[in-house]
């Protein structure tokens, strides 16, 4: 069986090389030059001659399959990259509302001559589809391996998505196909529609996420998704291994009999992983269940290397992309870390501790085994998921040992009582709605402890933070070294309180230290957006926090400020309410405290308010700006203008003017009748930087303004967008009166500091 195991990591290391290192071009050769070296291991005797040959061979297996599978599912179509075309595809999935507008759809590329491809659309108008039905639509189409310099993408293709298109007209129902291979999805569906039917609306998204895998609710909620994030315990809402051992340990106590538990037990878990859609996670934990499950009754012993090694093959095998998947290479590496680790942590401490009078007469023995496991289980997975943690998402949570302990508990009751309680609710309503009680609490309980131990300054650190990198090397290098030398427990005593030490230092020493100026104005790269930070002395203010794109504003935020060592904001101001300056709001008052909020009129804005309450709710003052506000902050004096135009929300935005070692303006997205009117009403000196009006549009930065304040350097807070921002005219405008131009889609983020 191990040899099973050295094949399929063989397998799985060529794919993962074609994927992110070979051409397709080269792909054959290198599974020619693999296949022929594999008879090298001829010249060998033993073990060793199998070893090699091994491992050669399913080395050319993987480079052949990667170019076969790409040469079928994805070359073919290339041709439509950048295309409008009118084409006739199945829908196989229920459509999703995206933020802030629009819907999304998956379905398959129907034709004639090719295998069918998976094709994600986006369209604006709400339209009733479901699994099954054959639609024909008209749209530009994208590959989704690859962005728009070249470079590698690989969230959708490693879900076997290699095409979206945005719909340009309506969609045509031509039929409606009943087929057995959507039921899953339709129960799915059913069951989801029941959720939100017999739990409140607070806890309503947290069950879909937590039973089904469907995080799009959730998501919508960007405070409560980032509190899951920064907590670490994001996979509890992610369907894998631990929901699967709920479910199979749920089934093990109503089947005793291991034939009967196998004979229904497999059915029941391969119609569940349907319903959650085929993750990789999920069907990793599956395959490694069936396994488990089977083994005994082949007379075989369980064998965990084993099955995930054939769980990872089988998944590369039907999509090799899927190598590039965070979610697969987490999944895989958190069972790898409990499987290798967890036992031998486990049995460390417990052995450790019973050796100590003091903690077998103070605690007890059941609360200190659930203690011990918890901590085991989440340090040995945690062993190999930081590095890709860092990796993918740029940060690492500090606060998740202590997170997963808190909340362990709570998720092992809601997920088999929530499920219990939803099948309840299909005999009953009213008995569904009271089963569902006690698992509402439970939900509440997880969301408080979550959204708490997130907001506590440090819960996580980021990776763009040099230092923070080099203390994870050495924690690496730490817990390497110590088990070759075979320490004992108490030898790790000395190099944890060693690195606990580094960490504070780290994180509350280092940035403390002064700087040369430390009083800057900083243009954030947000994407197609605003955030403007400005550091004066010991205070901090920031201008909008915003994006239109795929960047959280909000934690582009956080992330600088903790990379300065700042863990507070004196100041935010709101130039207007519009998504691209105010939609990270919400997650930077959940993060950090927050002083004071300088806001125009909300004039009925929804999204003003549920700000507003939120500031209210986390203590911050609220600063409704009707008249010229100033604001000393050691040598900088800020002042914030009120709204000194008309028309619609960009022209009644407030205005905000640093004086001091960086005189700089930020105007918001006022056009330029309204930056006339704002040279009228207030007294503004020459500029040192000017954070250029709505991003750039032809409509802002007039002559008028740049003539009388001449700034020396303008920063155009802009990112990918279909507006043709920048303009070529205010380019050219800036060129004319001389100032230094940058753009933060292209210099990331721009800082200025005084002279």
């Amino acid at each position: 069986m191990r040899k099973l195991a050295c094949a399929a990591l063989y397998f799985a290391v060529a794919v993962s090389i074609s994927h992110f290192f070979v051409s397709h071009e080269n792909l054959l050769l290198f599974g020619g030059i693999a296949f022929v070296l594999s008879f090298s291991g001829l010249l060998f005797r033993g073990n060793n001659r199998l070893r090699i040959m091994i491992a050669l061979f399913f080395l050319s297996v993987g480079f052949f399959w990667y170019f076969i599978f790409t040469a079928i599912y994805v070359i073919p179509y290339r041709y439509l990259h950048n295309e409008i075309e009118t084409v006739v595809s199945i829908v196989t999935d229920y459509p999703v509302a995206r933020q802030p507008r629009g819907y999304r759809v998956d379905a398959s590329l129907l034709t004639n001559d090719q295998p069918s491809v998976g094709v994600r659309f986006y369209y604006s108008e709400e339209q009733d589809l479901k699994p099954g039905d054959v639609i024909k639509v008209t749209a530009r189409f994208r590959r989704t391996d690859i962005t728009d310099d070249g470079s590698s993408l690989d969230i959708l293709s490693s879900k076997g998505i290699f095409l979206s298109a945005n719909i340009s007209g309506r969609i045509e129902i031509i039929e409606s196909r009943p087929r057995l291979r959507y039921t899953p999805k339709i129960i799915a569906n059913t069951v989801a529609r029941m959720i939100k039917d017999i739990y409140p609306d607070d806890v309503s998204p947290f069950m879909q996420a937590l039973l089904l895998g469907k995080r799009d609710d959730l998501y919508r909620d960007d405070v409560l998704s980032s509190s899951f994030s920064a907590s670490g315990i994001i996979h509890i809402v992610s369907v894998s291994g631990m929901h699967i051992s709920f479910l199979m340990s749920f089934l093990a106590l109503v089947i005793r009999n291991k034939r009967l538990f196998a004979l229904y037990g497999i059915p029941i878990l391969f119609f569940y992983m349907a319903m959650t859609g085929f993750s990789p996670a999920v069907t990793r934990a599956g395959i490694m269940q069936i396994f488990l499950i089977s083994a005994p009754l082949f007379g075989r012993e369980r064998d965990s290397i084993t099955s995930l090694s054939f769980a990872m093959f089988i998944l590369l095998v039907i999509n090799p992309y899927s190598c590039a998947s965070a979610g697969m290479q987490l999944s895989f590496s958190a069972t790898l870390g409990i499987i290798v680790f967890t036992s031998k942590i486990n049995t460390a401490v417990t052995d450790s501790l019973r050796g100590n009078k003091t903690y077998r007469k103070k605690i007890p023995r059941t609360i200190l085994n659930f203690v011990v496991s918890s901590l085991a289980t989440t340090t040995g997975a945690l062993i190999f998921t930081l590095p890709l943690t860092a990796i993918h998402f740029g940060y690492v949570s500090l606060i998740a040992p202590l997170t997963n302990l808190l909340t362990l508990g709570a998720v092992s009751f809601a997920f088999p009582a929530g499920l219990l309680a939803t099948l309840s609710g299909f005999i009953s309503r009213s008995i569904g709605e009271i089963a569902a009680y006690p698992v509402t609490i439970a939900a509440r309980y997880i969301i408080l402890i979550a959204s708490s131990l997130a907001s506590v300054p440090y819960s996580i650190i980021y990776s763009t933070n040099a230092h923070i990198m080099f203390w994870l090397a050495y924690i690496y290098v730490m817990f390497t070294a110590l088990p070759l030398l075979k320490a004992r427990l108490r030898q790790y005593l000395y190099p944890c309180c060693l690195a606990l030490i580094l960490l504070f230092t780290i994180l509350l020493i280092a940035p403390a230290m002064p700087v040369v100026n430390n009083n800057s104005v900083t243009v954030l790269d947000v994407g197609q957006g605003m955030s403007v930070v400005i550091t004066a002395d010991d205070h901090i203010v920031v201008v909008d926090c915003g994006s239109s794109g795929f960047i959280n504003a909000g934690e582009t935020v956080h992330e600088f400020l903790l990379n300065l060592g700042r863990t507070s904001i004196d100041l935010l101001a709101i130039t207007h309410f519009h998504s691209d300056h105010i939609n990270g709001i919400e997650f930077l008052l959940t993060r950090m405290p927050i002083s004071a909020l300088a806001i125009p009129d909300p004039d009925g804005s929804f999204i003003a308010e549920d700000i507003i309450e939120l500031a209210r709710r986390r203590g911050t003052g609220i600063i409704y700006v009707t008249e010229t506000l100033t604001f000393s902050l050691g040598d900088t004096d800020v002042f914030i203008y009120p709204p000194v135009g008309i028309g619609d929300e960009n022209e009644r935005g407030i205005s905000v003017l640093t004086v001091g070692d960086v005189t700089a303006l930020i105007t918001g997205d006022m056009n330029s009748s309204t930056e006339r009117s704002l040279l009228r009403f207030a007294d503004l000196p020459k500029l040192d930087l000017l954070v250029v009006g709505h991003h750039g549009s032809r409509h802002s930065t007039s002559e008028e303004l740049l003539y009388a304040l001449a700034p020396d350097i303008a920063v155009i807070p802009v990112g990918r967008n279909s507006f043709g921002h920048p303009s070529p005219e205010v380019l050219e405008r800036l060129e004319r009166h001389g100032a230094a131009i940058f753009r933060t889609d292209e210099s990331g983020h721009v800082t200025v500091y005084g002279g």
